[in-house]
């Protein structure tokens, strides 16, 4: 008997392969992303790398009490624009907007739009650096300032025309992003790294052994200067290999341009919340601090006089505990938002919330597969991490300790500073700059309540666990306002995967520090010198955290560890 063919259903059939071929695209999708974060990351993590031995050179000659605090006073300048620009509100109103006329009127277009920002950002901060430069020299050159406020605005008046050269590399280097090139922009801060430490350290064996260490910054200074040009150098020669057109003509009043000009206010302030509260860190550190006053422990406020919560040299241990927290944040936050930022851009331009929703999936769990371990992770080894980059020379134990328990507090919260880079950047995406804005403005505020309410009985550890706090209360507050806006899927996901993180993080934690208090009484090590013995019990207690976490991944068939250069090999094939 001869049986009946089943009936074909055309619609079935193309449905079907419209699903295999999204599942196949989304499959291509992650995988480069993938690709292009692991690269970014590495290329990052070797620019840390760098980046902590300008810290030991910079720390064993000059230390870090009042005078690196005044050169962190003038570093933080060019240091706000870099973050606002760089990571922040210029290339995140920018890289959409390039995008899409890429898209709709062709590269032509697109390149003329870059060119009339690229000259509008150099005129605005041209004018900006002059009308700075106008009014730190006068201070800087005043002998009625007190000497630490001079050498303060002496050191902002020498690097503030970093700022110019770092976003100058910012913009470029969001050109070079959306050609999916990322190698130049990662590589870019290695040159400020090796130009500091050869500025911190050259000078004082060839020239100025014997100078006070207010006289010795100013090389360090000098050289960040340089170390900008040689960045646009790179980065210019970079965004010309990608095909752009340098000469053409400039649209400064095109659609485009005003676009950008109309965004960049709320932007500023939505995306740089983070930023904008390390800023006024730094400013509280320095005014509620002996640095700011001339060394006075008092000062007077509405006359009262007022007892400074902190000892001289605190935004120096601030900035070595800042750099700790940073230093992961760097190598693999950054990476994923700025790798996933040209998708997710892609995806507003075409209104596509599937897709949206899906980046946004993905980018949430390798940001949280990564950052749960390593805010856990980073408690365990500030300590050893700290001491054995700058105990000796002008830093005491002292020092380290005071910068240890700053650190950790900055610690507690590197999950929440990546997540929020990944979450800012969809509404921006979507062209909602008004939405983060509120938001931040309100981190902004709770900060600075949370500073000048907890320095008085934790310190510089006051000023950092405010600026953990402030952006773990971002992260929810704009997850809420996504999920109800887009009514994101699969969200779940995103929670049992984190569940799973957090449970080998807090197994890894807890067996690293045992471990970690056998070493502290261990004879062999104590026979050491203590920042020899640090470098010891950091070669143990990162591979072996690494490793019982990998296990544990592995163990609760976690897919994202097969996304982790160092630890794919223990995923399941």
């Amino acid at each position: 008997m001869v049986q009946p063919m089943p009936e074909i259903n055309p619609d079935s059939n193309a449905e079907r392969q419209s699903q295999a071929l999204a599942g196949l695209q989304a499959t291509a999708h992650k995988a480069a992303l993938t690709r292009h974060a692991n690269l970014f990351s590495s290329l990052t993590l070797l620019s840390r790398i760098f980046g902590l031995l300008r810290d030991k050179a910079c720390s064993y000659f000059l230390g870090v009490g009042t005078t690196w605090s005044a050169f962190w006073m003038g570093f933080q300048f060019p240091n706000l624009f870099r973050r606002i620009f760089g990571e922040g509100a210029l290339t995140a109103v920018f890289l959409p907007v390039y995008t899409r006329i890429r898209k709709e009127q062709g590269q032509p277009a697109a390149d003329q739009l870059a060119r009339s920002v690229i000259r509008l950002l150099l005129i605005t901060l041209t004018t900006i650096t002059i009308v700075g430069e106008a009014i730190v020299i006068p201070i800087a050159m005043n002998h009625a300032v007190l000497p630490t406020n001079r050498l303060a605005a002496a050191m902002i008046a020498i690097m503030l025309p970093f700022s110019i050269a770092v976003c100058l590399v910012a913009l470029l280097a969001a050109i070079a992003t959306s050609f999916d090139r990322f190698a130049a922009q990662a590589v870019a801060p290695i040159i400020t790294n090796v130009a500091m430490t050869l500025g911190a350290a050259i000078p004082v064996w060839i020239w100025t052994r014997h100078f006070a260490l207010a006289d010795r910054i100013y090389w360090v200074a000098g050289a960040v200067v340089i170390s900008g040009v040689l960045q646009a150098l790179l980065l210019v020669f970079a965004v010309r290999r990608t095909g752009f057109r340098w000469r053409g003509a400039f649209a400064l009043r095109s659609a485009g341009v005003r676009e950008i000009v109309i965004k960049m206010a709320p932007m500023i302030l939505g995306l740089s919340a983070v930023q904008l509260n390390t800023f006024l860190d730094s400013q509280i550190a320095w005014w509620f601090s002996p640095d700011g006053h001339g060394g006075r422990t008092t000062f007077s406020i509405a006359g009262l006089l007022v007892h400074v919560p902190m000892l001289a040299g605190a935004l120096g241990k601030l900035s070595v505990a800042q750099r700790i927290y940073l230093l992961p944040v760097g190598v693999f936050g950054v990476a994923t938002a700025t790798v996933i930022f040209p998708r997710l851009s892609e995806a507003g331009a075409n209104q596509d919330a599937a897709r949206t929703g899906e980046l946004l999936r993905l980018g949430l769990r390798r940001s949280l597969f990564i950052s749960l371990p390593t805010t856990l992770g980073m408690i365990l080894i500030s300590q050893p991490l700290i001491t054995a980059i700058y105990l000796g020379g002008h830093v005491n134990a002292a020092d380290v300790a005071q910068a240890v328990w700053t650190s950790r507090w900055f610690c507690m919260g590197i999950w929440a500073f990546e997540m929020q880079m990944i979450l800012v950047r969809v509404f921006y995406a979507w062209r909602d700059a008004i939405t983060p804005m509120k938001v931040a403005v309100g981190m902004v505020l709770l900060n600075i309540t949370l500073n000048l309410t907890l320095i008085w009985f934790m310190q510089e550890g006051g000023i950092a666990a405010s600026t953990s706090i402030s952006a773990m209360v971002q992260c929810v507050i704009l997850l809420f306002i996504l999920q109800r806006r887009m009514k994101l899927e699969k969200l779940g996901e995103v929670v049992r995967m984190a569940c799973k993180s957090l449970f080998g993080a807090v197994i890894m934690l807890a067996g690293g520090w045992a471990f970690f208090l056998l070493m502290q009484h261990s004879a062999l090590l104590n026979t050491l010198p203590r920042w020899l013995a640090s470098v010891v019990e950091l070669m143990i207690l990162v591979p072996t955290a690494a490793l019982v976490y990998g296990l544990l991944m592995r163990w609760m068939h976690a897919p994202e560890l097969a996304d982790v250069p160092i630890l794919r090999r223990l995923a399941k094939r």
